[in-house]
């Protein structure tokens, strides 16, 4: 007879070889490339473990972003933006260690979410986060395969900037000229992928402080050319606790099914940051990545308005006043966007910078409940050559955030 034990993840779950980062500061939330959830055999006997964890939050947001005065001939004007977002998560880890640290391991996480609008890009409702079978050695290797994120490298910012925020989206007006890049961070192919594609990963824990992964994905992406897709992002991590260096690349190419089609879009990038923690009361770090997007059309020939280079860097600080429960977090980040299309008469590109910086405040009780309040402000440049114009726009934003872990 099997043994089956279900529980509520435990602390052990949850790995520190070495510290993570200051209690409840962003880089405690982070593993840094470690095997989680980790779940290793208890009494020394082959067993299933079934463990159940996960979050909810609500976001109340409220961004104010005053337009350049060259948009009002175009009926673009101040904007008064105000957004509820909810979005919860049950993470069940299935996890069977077959003695001598071998382990498979399941991996599922079912989203809901306040909106149930389906997304405009992809026509659906997020459903699933993760979905992935894990096997191994704990604390020497595994290979994961099916719907993951990779390993944060370039793209950590700190206590403000949540993806998917009004925060995150800066100085920009909806229904107006490209947007500049959503910070960049060794991200093209870090993400979970939708439609028909996979991730497959490799992962080394040669020491305590040295772990590699690569990260690749294949199979059907774009729903409208239905491209075929093939990429890999190998990455690593040097993590001492007090000190975390990470660095990695990314190269990936979509190719349409029908082989007569020309059409291609090949993206390549690196990113490198460097964080430190002085436990319990300090932790900063800073980060730099870029990226190169090269699109061709039908004919085989390239898309300058399309194709573009971006970069992200910046650095975030996180400080806790000798009184755990209470964090503040600081951070400034500027995002840069140039597409390849040349005007001959001025000698530049069309060119979207953003500059955004934060400050924030967050305080738990009982250990699961967070409370966040965060202040951003955001400056973005827009400069379109080819038909000789330029502006700025400039934001304020607030959030408040409301989280339960468990």
């Amino acid at each position: 007879m099997t043994a089956i034990g279900l529980e509520q993840l435990p602390g052990s779950a949850y790995p520190a070889v070495y510290t993570r980062g200051i209690k409840y500061g962003s880089l405690w939330r982070t593993f840094h490339g470690q095997q989680w959830p980790y779940m290793p055999e208890l009494g020394g006997k082959p067993s299933m473990r079934i463990g159940f964890s996960g979050y909810a939050w609500n976001d109340l947001s409220n961004a104010r972003i005053e337009a350049d005065e060259s948009l009002s001939a175009n009926g673009i004007n101040d904007q008064n933006r105000w957004t509820t977002q909810s979005r919860g998560v049950l993470r069940v880890t299935p996890t069977y260690n077959a003695g001598d640290d071998w382990f498979a391991q399941g991996n599922f996480e079912a989203v809901v979410q306040g909106d149930m609008r389906a997304d405009i890009s992809t026509g659906g409702i997020a459903t699933t986060d993760d979905l992935y079978v894990r096997v191994g050695k704990w604390n020497l290797f595994d290979i994961t395969v099916g719907r993951f994120q990779g390993w944060e490298i370039a793209n950590h910012y700190g206590m403000g900037l949540d993806q998917n925020t009004l925060e995150r989206l800066g100085a920009v007006i909806p229904n107006t000229a490209r947007r500049p890049t959503d910070g960049y961070g060794l991200t093209y192919f870090w993400d979970r992928q939708n439609l028909l594609t996979g991730g497959y990963a490799a992962h080394i824990y040669p020491t305590k402080y040295l772990r590699g992964e690569v990260l690749g994905h294949i199979g059907t992406g774009n729903a409208t050319t239905n491209p075929y897709q093939m990429d890999i992002r190998p990455s690593a991590i040097f993590d001492m606790g007090w000190v975390k260096v990470k660095a990695g690349y990314e190269y990936g190419k979509a190719i349409p099914q029908d082989k007569t089609k020309k059409d291609r879009n090949t993206k390549n990038g690196w990113g490198a940051a460097a964080q430190f923690v002085l436990d319990p009361y300090v932790e900063f770090g800073g980060s730099f990545a870029r990226g190169y997007e090269d699109v061709l059309d039908d004919n085989g020939s390239p898309e300058l308005t399309v194709s573009n280079h971006v970069q992200t860097f910046g650095g975030f600080l996180n400080a806790s006043p000798g009184y755990e429960p209470l964090v503040f977090g600081f951070g400034a980040f500027w995002n840069s966007y140039e597409n390849l299309r040349y005007n001959p008469e001025t000698g530049n590109n069309d060119t979207n910078d953003q500059i955004q910086v934060y400050g924030a405040a967050q305080y738990t009780l009982w250990n699961q409940l967070y409370l966040k309040l965060v202040i951003a402000h955001a400056s973005n440049k827009v400069e379109d050559f080819a038909s000789d114009s330029s502006y700025i726009n400039n934001s304020l934003s607030g959030r408040f955030r409301m989280e339960i872990l468990f």
